[in-house]
């Protein structure tokens, strides 16, 4: 089966403003036009960020916290949606784990500068991987961790098998940081990744992981987002 002729375009297009309203009332169940947002795949992180929050009735959990919105996105690529609904330029924050490739310490929190979205296909043609880089847009927050790149791949199966080519183009794999990237620089967002190093990538020892090794880690990013979310209340 082949592709007809002007149904796929190379030209990289934003959706118009009547598609991003309509997004963000669906996806958040409220039209929010704040000045930051923060997101999340991971359950217990939106819980402890959206603390005190007042909660909208959309398809994303999403709470409403001073003058931020946390939000609770799908894993992968779907997360940059909301990127792209946003309607102003914004200060998006992502906070999600990471599996290490540098044998960094579990728990460790990583602010990469760049990412690149690791194709399965490449490798498995013994091609070397086409590194498109993604880079982290001006974020007025001091990086935990300066420095780094992240390969994006699209399921965790693929972080396994592709272990070996990531671990020489890269300090980390997830699942959403160049997506989230490159959306940024396409909307004019401000965009800062906060991953957390959960296991180091071998063998599927992300589903071995021990939560308590991170929990600490976890519990005082979100303890420090929080407090500048709310000003210390």
């Amino acid at each position: 089966m082949t592709a007809q002729g002007g149904l796929v375009s190379s030209q990289v297009q934003v959706p118009d403003e009547q598609w991003r309203r309509r997004a963000r009332m669906t996806l958040l169940g409220c039209d929010w036009l704040g000045p930051e947002v923060v997101l999340t795949p991971i359950r217990s992180i939106h819980t402890a960020l959206a603390r005190g929050g007042t909660e909208c009735d959309g398809w994303w959990r999403t709470s409403l916290l001073g003058d931020a919105a946390v939000v609770h996105v799908p894993q992968g690529t779907a997360a940059k949606d909301i990127v792209f609904a946003l309607p102003q330029a914004t200060r998006v924050t992502f906070v999600g784990l990471a599996g290490g490739l540098r044998n960094q310490t579990i728990g460790t929190t990583v602010d990469p500068e760049s990412a690149f979205i690791a194709h399965p296909s490449a490798a498995a043609e013994g091609q070397s991987a086409d590194l498109s880089f993604h880079s982290r847009r001006s974020h007025p927050a001091k990086p935990l961790q300066p420095g780094g790149v992240v390969a994006t791949v699209g399921c965790l199966a693929d972080s396994t098998l592709l272990h070996r080519q990531l671990a020489s183009a890269a300090d980390c794999v997830d699942m959403e940081s160049a997506h989230l990237f490159s959306a940024a620089a396409l909307t004019g967002h401000q965009m800062r990744c906060l991953l957390v190093i959960s296991d180091h990538n071998r063998d599927g020892d992300v589903f071995t992981s021990n939560p308590e090794h991170i929990a600490g880690a976890i519990d005082d990013l979100c303890h420090s987002i929080h407090e500048d979310l709310t000003g210390g209340q």
